[in-house]
């Protein structure tokens, strides 16, 4: 469908790096191309723009780019409600994100995952699982490389595993993968979508498009994913949990087959588990080999920052789930685990409720709590009478953390928090976790 794109007069909306590979891919089949961005542009990212020859338009977003414009290709993350799109709308210019811009591109095979919690992992596990089939695989999205970057390279019969945000699920038109999961859902990104429905619908999207011959993969008795499968979507249904794929007798199973023991999954935490199981229904029409499944789940640990294991430390097991930047995460976490935790949590002051974190204390030995939230959890926990300590920052948190542990018991990095108090990001947040778990062993070895 490359066509469509030549000598049209294109917007690309961003210039993070999936705006700069839209911009690369339209220039390259004949689309007159300007990027714009709201803010002034980095130097890597101005540098890229002018090496691609392209007109640049930075530090606002005007008008009168409308005046030659026929189509748009925006960020996901830039909201609707921004001027320049609200007039677009209004002249029936079309918008374009960039994930219906890697499908256009391309006729390959789409395995498409979404979720509130859960999906990165899913992603990974799911491209891991498809490596061992027939077909060549690639994994797009919010994960790996940009989607249009992988869409535009990748050839019919090759499969594309791609991880999708309620942002990139809002400007779907025609994206239609042959397998696609709808993970769970939880109220996230309320300031962009307005309100938990809006958020859901989003994710719903991405049936919108499914046929006869496609599968969908949900979990069936969460009420709220369920609502988004379109009455009448055509494509065969298949649920986790609860039906399709379940645990039985500590068994994963697929259709009452027993897979492989829960306790040799290499991943960590009972939500992982579920992880598991839609991964397995979403890979089943591959005809991935038994051996290749079995091998991979046994030695696939997860993604870094989220429930990632360190290994023992000083006898005890340590986890870094960095990515835990709200309530459900936290609770997921902390409920996929038999053995005592010393919860480590806190950063950056949103207002949230923290009460609903209460139902998964039942296992934490104690608390210790860093950053602007220290003090909330620390009278979180001594309500539940849990021993609970607040401290400034990490670097005081850990040490902390191995003194109220004892052998066999976890310890737990799942913040409930977002980072920004302290850190720019989850990762730069776990990465300082995992080095200061290194430094406090090679101290007390």
């Amino acid at each position: 469908m490359q066509q469509q794109w030549s000598d049209k007069r294109v917007l690309v909306l961003g210039a993070a790096r999936s705006g700069i590979a839209a911009a690369a891919y339209l220039r390259n089949v004949g689309a007159n191309v300007t990027i714009n961005t709201g803010s002034e542009p980095s130097t890597e990212e101005r540098m890229k723009i002018e090496a691609l020859g392209i007109n640049g338009v930075f530090g606002a977003h005007p008008l009168e780019l409308l005046d030659a414009t026929d189509m748009i290709v925006k960020n996901p993350g830039i909201p609707y409600h921004i001027p320049l799109l609200q007039a677009a709308l209004e002249r029936h210019i079309p918008i374009y994100t960039e994930v219906e811009l890697a499908y256009l591109a391309t006729d390959a095979t789409f395995v498409a995952i979404t979720g509130s919690n859960g999906k990165t992992t899913t992603t990974t596990l799911v491209h891991e699982l498809l490596k061992g089939g027939s077909r060549p695989v690639h994994v797009a999205g919010n994960i790996g490389f940009p989607a249009i970057e992988v869409a535009s390279k990748a050839k019919q019969g090759d499969i594309i595993v791609i991880e999708l945000s309620s942002f990139q699920l809002m400007g779907v038109e025609q994206f239609h993968p042959q397998a696609a999961a709808l993970l769970n859902l939880s109220p996230a990104h309320l300031d962009y979508h307005g309100d938990f429905d809006s958020y859901a619908d989003a994710k719903g999207n991405l049936f919108r498009n499914m046929n006869a011959s496609d599968r969908v993969v949900v979990k069936g008795n969460d009420s709220e994913v369920m609502k988004r499968v379109p009455a009448g979507l055509p494509a065969s249904k298949f649920g986790y949990d609860s039906g399709d794929a379940r645990v039985v007798d500590g068994w994963v199973t697929l259709h009452g087959e027993p897979i492989i023991r829960v306790e040799d999954l290499a991943l960590g935490g009972a939500h992982n588990v579920e992880n598991v199981l839609a991964a397995l229904l979403l890979v089943e029409p591959f005809n991935i080999p038994r051996a290749h499944i079995e091998r991979v789940l046994q030695t696939f640990g997860g993604v870094a920052h989220r429930t990632e294991s360190l290994g023992r430390v000083l006898g005890r097991r340590v986890y870094n789930d960095s990515k835990a930047t709200n309530n459900v995460a936290a609770e997921a976490a902390l409920n996929g685990f038999e053995a005592p935790i010393v919860w480590v949590c806190g950063g950056l002051e949103r207002g949230a409720d923290l009460t609903s974190l209460i139902p998964a204390l039942g296992r934490v030995k104690a608390i210790v709590a860093y950053g602007e939230t220290a003090e909330r959890f620390k009278s979180l926990g001594e309500a539940e009478q849990i021993p609970s300590f607040a401290v400034d920052t990490l670097e005081a948190a850990v040490p902390l953390a191995f003194e109220q542990s004892a052998t066999d018991d976890v310890i737990l990095l799942s913040p409930a928090c977002a980072s920004w108090d302290q850190y720019k990001t989850f990762e730069e947040r776990g990465e300082h976790f995992v080095r200061l778990v290194d430094a406090y062993k090679e101290a007390n070895r």
